[in-house]
């Protein structure tokens, strides 16, 4: 295992005990879930081989770390997170702290996560984010396991975790229900945007209530259902798949040529893996909102006349209901914390209905 000191050059430095020893998160014993193992050290959510073939977008977004977390086990009682961000770019209607930071919850041997702490990212006097940063993290000094949620619009050059002397670092200990991914494809919000914390997408927040690894393909205005991505996806072990893309087809035609045929190729390779089809999280007032909507239902009708009945068709229209809803939105159409978290109990029930659920 490589281990590194602390940059002498970085300001906070005298604030880090000198018996630390810092570990690079992307060699064992952590275990990197949701990023793509591309032998190159890298964080990535997708093969280094793939990106080239893919949109400008995509090949950029492909960095940000949305669904990636690092597990491992510590007895340690302070962890000190020596990190640096790729991008120094705050936006205006998302938090530094979901956009740029990350978020620890401890896990128990039967999977139920507690939250720890949210690894807010220090900031240049409002101008961005800084791009080194180091964060220390008080812990109860007793053998746990931890995840680590990564930035959800933002990646790493490098981040490692320190333990003082005599603190030890191992492998996640705890007992998994789900061994694989529920795998996520869609727009901005499947990617996270606009949650309060790394770990408040609904994707986060689905994954922890069953006790499974995530996927996270969201990909900000870029999830177009390309013949790569489809073939991509197809060719993951999965646990159940939510497809959910319709917000970032350009066009009714775009949709109608690449819905179906997305989940035709992910079918073929997984007969029997439950899937939820999903419309955009909106009400739906105009008529290219319905076409979008006949689209989605149209694919599902026909994996139903087939013989399916491994796939549900949710209308994304009941995602944020109840009272309150502006309360659920950022700007109208992103969610926030509390848009995620209806969106993910929804999302829940529905699974639940094909068998998948966090006692099934």
């Amino acid at each position: 295992m490589r281990i590194e000191e602390v940059d002498r050059n970085f300001r906070l430095q005298n604030s880090v005990p000198e018996d630390v020893v810092f570990y690079d998160v992307r060699e064992e014993p952590f275990t990197l879930e949701g990023l793509t193992p591309n032998g190159e050290g890298s964080f990535c959510r997708l093969p280094l081989s793939l990106l080239p073939k893919l949109s400008e977008g995509m090949q950029m977004l492909a960095w940000h770390l949305a669904g990636g977390v690092v597990r491992f086990a510590t007895d340690a009682q302070e962890l000190f997170l020596n990190w640096v961000l790729k991008d120094p770019t705050v936006m205006p209607h998302f938090t530094a702290c979901g956009q740029s930071g990350m978020e620890l919850f401890s896990v128990g041997e039967d999977g139920r996560a507690e939250w720890v702490r949210t690894v807010i990212p220090q900031t240049d006097n409002g101008k961005g984010v800084l791009l080194h940063q180091m964060t220390r993290v008080p812990l109860p000094g007793e053998l746990r396991s931890y995840m680590l949620y990564l930035p959800l619009y933002n990646g790493l050059e490098k981040l490692e975790i320190g333990v003082g002397h005599g603190a030890g670092i191992l492998g996640d200990q705890t007992r998994r229900r789900y061994l694989h991914p529920i795998v996520f494809y869609g727009s901005s919000i499947t990617q996270g945007g606009c949650a309060a914390k790394a770990g408040s997408a609904y994707s986060a927040v689905m994954c922890r209530t069953l006790n499974a690894p995530c996927v996270n393909l969201g990909f900000s205005g870029n999830a177009r259902g390309e013949k790569e991505m489809a073939e991509f996806v197809a060719g993951l072990s999965m646990s159940a798949m939510i497809l959910d893309y319709d917000h970032n087809a350009r066009s009714v035609r775009e949709l109608q040529d690449t819905h179906e045929a997305f989940f035709r190729t992910v079918r073929k390779a997984h007969p029997d893996l439950p899937v939820l089809v999903v419309s955009r999280p909106d009400p739906h007032p105009c008529e290219e909102d319905r076409q979008r909507l006949e689209i989605i239902r149209t694919t599902v009708r026909h994996a139903l006349e087939a013989g399916d009945r491994r796939v549900r068709f949710v209308d994304g229209g009941r995602l944020l209901e109840g009272p309150e809803r502006d309360m659920c939105l950022v700007d109208g159409t992103h969610p926030t914390s509390m848009g995620f978290y209806r969106m993910a109990r929804v999302l829940l029930s529905e699974l639940a209905e094909l068998g998948v659920g966090p006692s099934a």
